[in-house]
This record gives structure tokens, sequence and C-alpha cells, in this order.
């Protein structure tokens, strides 16, 4: 038997993403191997690709945070983890993109059995980001207001959904095209092409908002901050404006800054989220707030939206796809042969 995985050999665009096969390796005795259904495509997975991810992987490596499947071999040391059970691995940003992957005790979570598994892989990476960011970062309660950029994406709408199921007044930023996603979370959509946000959040909400949400970057950081009121919390997590610049030096002094201080320059609480640091630091959180999120999924209280499903051997386009922002909701990369 062999495993196919999506390989970036040398940074650059969508076209370095290449197949590579190889002979399927047993699992190590402190592994499971899963059979991968579904792995999640993000643009942290497109920074890492251009070489513009702080801290990625050198080259050669397989991107890819999360994937879910079924477990096909069990390690002599692993206990609890019955072989054909459904299971998710994630990984701290590579290594999902493949037929078959590899996980240890620690990067193994089972997974409900009748959820779809699309929308599963889109709960690990995005709606855990989203999850903590509105709850163990900003600490959010009913009646708060809350800006979202990129509210259309799939952290984007994660938070929109649970943002709703928490009683916020929201506000999302996206394409006029993809207003009706943002209005049907019950958020007032912002067209970002045509309207100048800050000015509009000023005459909606004259003292300012409980928290913005920012994966840009850059100088709409600095705008984002103007939307805040005096207790506000400002939560940047991602810098995508780096993908539009030659030097990624910007991305590293700003990000710095703000981990540093921890405060904007209004003097606002600033949180510098990251899933893999978070999860890091505080793995209970992670396990207990993805249970959590699998939970409401089972019972339908929360649906993630499946922009499209892309076999792996189509990895490009996908990537395609989410550069040029033709989608709403979360890209899926499959393996349906298997």
């Amino acid at each position: 038997m062999g495993n196919k995985r999506v390989m970036v050999s040398e940074y650059g665009g969508p076209e370095k993403l290449q197949i590579h096969e190889e002979p399927l390796r047993p699992s190590q005795p402190h592994e499971v191997r899963i059979r991968v259904h579904s792995a999640g495509v993000a643009l942290g997975d497109v920074m890492r690709r251009e070489g513009k991810f702080l801290g990625g992987p050198a080259t050669p490596f397989t991107p890819g945070y999360e994937a879910v499947g079924f477990v096909d071999e069990v390690g002599e040391r692993i206990k609890g983890i019955p072989k054909g059970s459904r299971g998710a691995v994630f990984y701290n940003g590579a290594g999902g993109y493949a037929q078959y992957v590899y996980a240890t005790a620690d990067e193994f979570y089972p997974v409900p059995e009748g959820v779809d598994m699309g929308k599963a892989v889109a709960v690990i990476l995005n709606y855990v980001t989203a999850y903590q960011m509105l709850h163990r970062v900003a600490k959010v309660v009913s009646g708060d207001q809350i800006l979202i950029h990129g509210a259309s994406g799939g952290t984007g709408t994660a938070l929109l959904e649970l943002g709703r199921l928490a009683g916020l007044r929201m506000y999302g930023t996206a394409s006029a095209p993809k207003h009706d996603i943002v209005a049907g979370y019950g958020a007032v959509p912002i067209d970002y092409r045509s309207e100048d946000f800050v000015q509009l959040m000023r005459s909606r909400v004259p003292d300012g908002v409980d928290a913005v949400f920012d994966p840009i970057g850059g100088s709409h950081w600095v705008r984002s901050f103007q939307t805040l009121n005096k207790k506000g919390h400002f939560v940047g997590y991602g810098y995508t404006s780096v993908l539009e610049e030659e030097d990624s030096s910007e991305w590293a002094k700003n990000w710095t800054y703000l981990m540093t201080n921890q405060t904007t320059p209004q003097g606002n609480p600033a949180c510098l989220y990251s899933i893999t640091t978070l999860r890091k630091e505080r793995p209970d959180w992670f396990r207990e707030d993805l249970a959590h999120l699998f939970h409401l999924l089972v019972e339908a209280r929360i649906d993630p939206v499946i922009a499209e499903r892309i076999p792996l051997t189509e990895a490009v386009r996908a990537h395609q796809l989410l550069e040029t922002s033709q989608t709403a909701g979360k890209i899926v990369l499959t393996n349906p042969c298997l």
C-alpha cells in the first residue's frame, strides 16, 4: 500500500503544491494511523507555502493543521483508541494534507459518530479558534458589540455563529456578494471595498465596540484600534496582509510589539491569538473546547459553512480559490477513494 501527500518542496505560489507518493509505513508504538477522509485548508497554509509565516516550517513539508478520518492501525503503547473509530488529528500547522496521517495520543481527538466529516474539520481549527477568541480571550457577554473582519471566511463565519449563540450584537466586513451570509447570522454587513469601516462604526456605535477580531494586520490593525470603546479588546489572529508584501519584516515588528506590550497604543487590552500557542500552553482548554463544540455539532446548534469539497489531488485549486476569496466558509480536501 502507498500514501499520497501534498508537499511543498520550495516556497512560492499554488503551483508549488505537488503530490508525493510514498510507501505506507506502519504506526510507531506510540502512534495511531488515520485513514483521512477530510482535511482542512486555511490561510495559514498559504502563508507557510509562500514562506511568509513567522516561524513557519522549512521545506520540504506537508501543509495542513487538521484532518479527520478512521483509525486503521494502533500502536502497541496506545490505549483506549480502538481500530475503526473516528478520530481527528491537530498539528501545529503542517502535516494534514495526506491520505494517511499519524497521531500521538496528545495529537488525537475522538470525533462523534454520525457527524459530517467536513463539518468536523471546520470545527477543529476554525470553531476552536473562534470560541477561544470569544470566550477565553475577549470574554464576551450577552449584549456585547463586536466587529469581525473577514466575516465570510471559515473563522469569520464561526465567529458569527458562535457570537449569535452568545447573544452578541455583531458587525462583519465582507465583499458585497457575501453580505447575505453575514446578515444571515444577524450581523450588520460592511462592504470593505466601498465603505470605510472606521467611519461607519463611529456612526453606528459612537462609544466603540467591546471587541474587534482582525486577521489582516499592518495598517488595518491600526484602523481597527479606532473602533474600540475604552475597555474594548483587540484580538489579532493572523497577518494576511503579508501576502501582499515582498518583505515580511514589518509583520515581525508589529507582532512583536503587541505581543510584548499586550495593549494597543491607545491602552486597550490586546491579544495576538495563536491556536497552536494556546494549545501548547493549555492543552486542557483545547480538548475541553473541541469536545464542547463537537457536542454543539451533534445537537445541530452549529452548522459550519463548507465552501467546497475538493479532492486532495487538486490542492492547487483549493489554494487558488482561497487566495482569490471566491468562496465563503471552509474549503475541505477529501479522499473520496478511501
